[in-house]
């Protein structure tokens, strides 16, 4: 009891802090997707509040990102609908959906599929359209005519004439701002101040022709500023099933880098299950009241931590403080300058290429193959949209990764010395006759490896009377693949009159064999299964096949 006390006022003061800071970026992120910056408020409340409750990483603010912004805007973007609020709220409630059943399924490892070098294409991409989509706000052109964020970002550059100069130098000075505070004490303030000094310059020198929020979009005050309940449209669910499932993997991808870099106060390991399935009840909640999809947010759970946060509550206070400021404040967001927050959004797009392109250039010497398949997420991202590019990058991810699993399985020649050891040696090409050979599998035994196992076994063809004792330690049979395959090993082996013993099988694998049948096919007298002593069951195979023929 003493300890949370304790821990109240940091939690408080964090919480407070997270919740100014969410303003301003809820809102810019809000626009990023195209729809009225208050839904980037409403992400703030009961979202965060739910997933703090619920996650395992109690220091996680789980909340509208950029990334996410970005992939909704694709999805909302020219859907024919009458009701965009209920699109918004189904993308949502869709988003949560996935995240909880990957989280109640225990399948969080399931992101580790997805390499480190194309997450960072997926977040590259990102930033770059974001950066490229706020470039219309910043100079006060809005050209007409083009599609796409990079057709647009040219249109714009190309043609500087057209260009509010009263916009540009507010925007300018805006980053410049941004940038000076950036390098002060007071930097966990930055996007709070950058928003101030921009909305007191248009106010305080009356600046003529500056586009604000209020022009755009009305923000409610008092308890109308509080969102309303509001149901998914279920009809919407086959157009939005495939942009939900591109927000889940970005969420998801996102969320585990942050809560790997800010651990629990109290020692204890992050569960990534159970942060799913937190993400996943507060996109859940959320999506009833207007929420757009969350995920775990870099900047806010940053500044929740360096601000001394110690427990989930600091989630929960800075939700229920937003709130409260939007009550009590919320018309006031509608003087803020469109010029304050594209500056906000290019700083922090511009910081995120630079961070994540170190991270490309450092994998170039790494892995060039998963580099190259970033650089191919990039350039989906850019010519299509970041679904298609997330999808991509998904697809090529496991086909690198099943062609490396694939590669890495060997088998390895076991002889026995006289002193019961075994001498590994290279695997020989062929089977000779009458004679005993013990191999050991090395590498998954799944589907994409399988084929890779059967190019590599000796030939067997002209071994009659040879014996061939197969180590199978942590192996299992894990698709109707590797069952045919054996099967029609054993087969090939039956035929060329050679004897085939299995020796250190698994109970997992051991179930295997006796579902496909190949128990039976094998025989008993030629399956000796694992004990707890290593080798020991390869060391009864290999003397069962040293003993006099009773027969």
């Amino acid at each position: 009891m003493a300890e949370k006390k304790n821990s109240l006022g940091p939690d408080l003061s964090s919480g407070l802090t997270v919740a100014l800071v969410s303003i301003p970026e809820g809102m810019a992120y809000a626009l990023v997707a195209g729809v009225n910056p208050v839904y980037g408020l409403y992400t703030g409340m009961l979202t965060t509040i739910v997933a703090s409750l619920t996650g395992s990483t109690s220091l996680l603010i789980v909340t509208l990102t950029n990334a996410l912004a970005l992939v909704a805007g694709d999805q909302l973007a020219g859907l024919d609908t009458d009701d965009p609020i209920r699109a918004l709220a189904t993308l949502t409630f869709l988003v949560g959906i996935m995240m909880t059943l990957l989280g109640a399924l225990r399948m969080g490892s399931m992101i580790k599929f997805v390499s480190r070098e194309v997450m960072a294409g997926f977040i590259f991409v990102t930033a770059l359209l974001i950066v490229l989509g706020q470039l219309k706000d910043l100079v006060g052109y809005h050209p007409e005519g083009t599609q796409g964020k990079f057709s647009q970002a040219i249109a714009i550059l190309s043609n500087p004439g057209a260009w509010s100069s009263t916009t540009t130098i507010l925007g300018i000075a805006g980053i410049a701002f941004l940038l000076a505070v950036k390098a002060t004490p007071i930097k966990r303030y930055a996007d709070v101040l950058v928003i101030l000094f921009t909305t007191l310059a248009v106010a305080l020198l009356g600046l003529a022709g500056i586009e604000l929020v209020g022009d755009i979009a009305e923000v409610p005050r008092g308890l109308d500023a509080l969102p309303s309940f509001v149901l998914p449209d279920f009809t919407l669910i086959p157009v939005l099933l495939a942009g939900a499932f591109a927000a889940t993997v970005v969420g998801l991808s996102e969320s585990s880098g942050v809560g790997a870099a800010y651990p629990n106060p109290n020692g204890k390991k992050s569960d990534m299950s159970k942060d799913f399935l937190g993400q996943g009840l507060g996109n859940l909640a959320g999506s009833f009241f207007q929420a757009m999809p969350a995920g775990g947010s870099l900047s806010r759970t940053g500044i929740n931590a360096s601000g001394g946060a110690q427990t989930r509550l600091s989630g929960v206070f800075s939700g229920l403080l937003l709130a409260a400021v939007l009550i009590l404040f919320g018309n006031s967001a509608e003087l803020i300058p469109l010029a304050g927050l594209a500056a906000l959004l290019i700083v922090i797009g511009a910081e995120i290429m630079i961070k994540e392109g170190r991270v490309l250039v450092r994998a170039w010497n790494t892995s060039r193959y998963n580099t190259l398949i970033a650089v191919a997420t990039i350039i989906l991202g850019v010519s299509h949209d970041l679904t298609v590019a997330i999808f991509g990058g998904v697809i090529l991810s496991l086909i690198a990764y099943s062609v490396n699993a694939s590669n890495r399985v060997k088998f390895f020649a076991l002889e026995p010395t006289s002193d019961g050891k075994w001498i590994e040696r290279p695997a020989p090409e062929t089977l000779e006759p009458s004679k005993t050979t013990a191999l050991e599998m090395r590498g998954p035994l799944n589907f994409a490896s399988v084929y890779s196992f059967a190019e590599l076994l000796p030939d067997s063809k002209d071994a009659k009377g040879a014996t061939l004792i197969l180590s199978c330690q942590d192996q299992e049979l894990q698709s109707l693949t590797g069952i045919d395959w054996l099967k029609n090993f054993v087969d090939d082996l039956t035929a060329a009159e050679v004897r085939l013993i299995l020796a250190e099988v698994s109970a997992e694998l051991m179930g295997d064999l006796k579902t496909s049948g190949l128990a039976d096919k094998l025989g008993s007298t030629n399956i000796f299964p694992a004990s707890e002593v290593k080798l020991a069951s390869l060391d009864a195979a290999y003397a069962s096949t040293q003993a006099p023929d009773t027969e």
